[in-house]
């Protein structure tokens, strides 16, 4: 299974693709290569070298061979040997083959290397062993790659390494141990992997880390152990690693986080407790981590926020709360979150906001409440968020928009309030909401719109209203949307589209007025360019005698599938 994190893997990546030509690493062909196949090459496989160079590929990639070829030549610079049936590689196989430096074994069924199997591949520097069904390596498997950069055991059977396995291997950058069935690692498991950037240990069965585990791997840049079965994360774990970015401890079983547990990891930017058994965060939770962007915390249990719990998180720029038991927001619940663009916490418990909740939220773009149950925003509630372009609501109770419900939004360009059962929006209750571009009302309750209702929201462009109980539209409540050129009222109860009622909507574009009850309407947007009209029981007589023109006219407004839509027998 391929790497799911980025990171060192990506250069190594770049490092193979520099040296060996853009090819993949399974099943590939030299359709790049440039130069004569060399008389040397197997009868089963296909030998070249690349156009810019005289370096040699041999590609044995899925030919159903249950033993390595004869006769693959000595200057062969990466073998492809994947997609084949070895059951195991005998002592000694590669011994003529010193210049390799890349070797791909990916998916052959391989049970079982020979502890001798890589002698003389002192110059490898990409090995690939994953989706194998490797039980066990004796501990002097990699003795003879002293020059390995990149080694990929993942998706094999692994149950167990043993101490030393790795030793020697001090270039080594990438270590993939991902997906296999390790349950416990010796705590020196990684010794001598001095140089080593990225570690993937996701999708195992490991229990506990040891404090001594990490020693000696002060350059590690990324490290994943999701999906295993953590329970909690221990003091003193990741101490020893410095240069960490990223961390994944996500889809594990984790429930309790050690006060100090992530003290070390000054350069940290990225940490992923998504998907664990979390109930709770302490105001010593994440001491430290001043260089932190990003901290993932959704599907959890966390049942509440403490104020000040990410007080030392001042560079951080995402925040995932979403999914979990929260009740309540108190009041200086983000202190310290100065420079946060992205907050959600949307699928919680959420029924109060308390005054100064969000305050210190300067730079917050992007905040997704939706999926509480808030019934009313309390005033102010938004105060001091005027960077916020994007606010979900939608699912979260509110049967009523209250006057200056969104004030401090000035800012605000997309208010999401479907599926709310919201039945009026009273007056002021948009207010101060000038660069709204969007605004989604679809499926609630609204029977009316009142007059002023979208005063000042002159920039709107997108206005949702499908799916609420509007039997009518009136000029007065759209004459401010002049420049709209998206208007859904769909699924409403129309029975009436005066010919007024559109003219102030100069900029109209798209009109959907499916599933109502309108028997005529007369076209009066000249520069419409989509008209969706099917699910009204028109009138086909001569008041539909316009509608009927244009879609002659200009049967690109008027899908074809529309034009009888509704006509009775």
């Amino acid at each position: 299974m391929a790497l799911k994190r980025g990171g060192p893997a990506l250069a190594v990546l770049l490092v193979s693709w520099a040296v060996l030509g853009p090819c993949g690493l399974e099943g590939a062909e030299p359709g790049a290569l440039g130069k004569a196949e060399s008389p040397q090459c197997p009868a089963v496989c296909t030998c070249g070298h690349e156009d810019y160079s005289d370096e040699l590929s041999v590609f044995c990639s899925s030919r159903n061979l249950t033993r390595l070829p004869d006769g693959i030549p000595d200057g062969a610079r990466a073998l492809w040997l994947d997609g084949n049936n070895f059951s195991s590689i005998p002592a000694a196989a590669f011994q003529n083959l010193s210049g390799l430096g890349f070797l791909n074994l990916q998916g052959s069924g391989l049970a079982g290397l020979e502890p001798r199997a890589l002698l003389g591949l002192h110059n490898l520097h990409h090995l690939h062993l994953e989706r194998n069904q490797l039980r066990g390596l004796a501990a002097h498997t990699f003795l003879h790659t002293p020059g390995l950069a990149s080694l990929g055991l993942g998706n094999n059977l692994l149950g167990r390494v043993d101490e030393g396995l790795f030793r020697g291997l001090s270039g080594l950058w990438d270590l993939n141990l991902g997906w296999n069935s390790l349950a416990v690692l010796p705590d020196a498991a990684f010794q001598g992997l001095a140089g080593l950037r990225e570690l993937v240990l996701a999708g195992n069965k490991l229990a506990y880390l040891q404090p001594a585990l990490f020693c000696g791997l002060g350059e590690l840049r990324e490290l994943d152990l999701s999906r295993n079965a953590l329970r909690s994360v221990k003091a003193n774990v990741f101490v020893k690693l410095p240069k960490l970015q990223k961390l994944y401890l996500d889809h594990n079983l984790i429930a309790a986080v050690a006060p100090g547990a992530f003290l070390g990891l000054r350069a940290l930017r990225w940490l992923d407790l998504s998907h664990n058994r979390l109930g709770g965060l302490l105001e010593d939770t994440f001491p430290g981590l001043l260089g932190l962007h990003v901290l993932r915390l959704s599907h959890n249990a966390i049942a509440g926020l403490r104020p000040r719990t990410f007080k030392d998180l001042h560079f951080l720029e995402e925040l995932r709360l979403d999914h979990n038991r929260v009740r309540q927001l108190p009041g200086q619940a983000f202190e310290g979150l100065g420079q946060l663009e992205v907050l959600t916490l949307n699928d919680n418990q959420i029924q109060e906001i308390e005054a100064g909740a969000f305050l210190g939220l300067l730079s917050v773009a992007v905040m997704n409440l939706s999926g509480n149950c808030l019934r009313a925003l309390p005033e102010q509630a938004f105060q001091g968020l005027g960077r916020l372009h994007s606010l979900h609501l939608e699912r979260s109770c509110l049967g009523r928009i209250r006057p200056h419900a969104f004030a401090g939004l000035s800012g605000l360009r997309r208010l999401f309030l479907r599926d709310n059962g919201i039945v009026a929006v009273e007056d002021q209750g948009l207010q101060g909401l000038a660069e709204l571009l969007e605004l989604d009302l679809t499926a609630n309750r609204l029977a009316h719109l009142p007059g002023q209702l979208f005063q000042g929201l002159g920039k709107l462009e997108y206005l949702l209203l499908a799916g609420n109980r509007l039997a009518a539209l009136s000029a007065d409540a759209l004459r401010p949307l002049r420049r709209v050129f998206w208007l859904d009222v769909s699924h409403n109860r129309l029975e009436a589209l005066p010919e007024d009622v559109l003219a102030p909507l100069g900029q109209l574009r798209y009109l959907n007025l499916r599933n109502n009850s309108l028997r005529t309407f007369v076209p009066r947007a000249p520069g419409l360019e989509r008209l969706w009209l099917e699910g009204n029981p028109w009138d086909c007589g001569c008041p539909l005698r316009a509608l009927r023109a244009l879609a002659l006219q200009q049967p690109d407004v008027v899908p074809r599938c529309e034009r009888g839509a509704g006509r009775r027998p």
